[in-house]
């Protein structure tokens, strides 16, 4: 109410005083605005920059994986040819003609006339 007890003269300055203390106070106002802006662009900025980084670990050690990986399955496939190498040369062994040779060197004579197991007269002189 003083303020419009005041003479009208006078009643200018004082709007125009306030006016630029308001001025002053938006303009401290948008200086820390734009400060938080600033920090808000940075803390983004940060967390992107930390997530790339994790991704690129995440992608190296994947990468690291997949190599380790192949040189198992090549280890694998080496020893797969070599179990078939080692199955080829003892089926090549237990051939019937390498047995009946190798039977021949250790002084083995080949049958001339082949017998036969009865078990049934078997059984019966067994019991008798």
């Amino acid at each position: 109410m003083a303020i419009l007890a005041l003479p009208p003269l006078i009643r200018p300055r004082l709007a125009l005083k306030q006016v630029v203390e308001n001025v002053s106070d938006a303009q401290s106002a948008l200086a820390s605005q734009r400060l938080d802006t600033r920090n808000f662009i940075f803390v983004i900025a940060s967390a992107i920059t930390l997530n790339f980084l994790v991704i690129a670990g995440i992608n190296i050690l994947m990468t690291q994986d997949a190599f380790t990986l192949q040189e198992l399955k090549s280890q694998r496939n080496t020893a797969l040819d070599q179990k078939d190498a080692i199955l080829n040369i003892v089926n090549q062994k237990n051939s019937p003609v390498n047995l009946s040779n190798v039977a021949i060197q250790m002084g083995m004579v080949p049958a001339t006339k082949i017998g036969y197991f009865n078990y049934s007269e078997l059984n019966a002189q067994v019991t008798r």
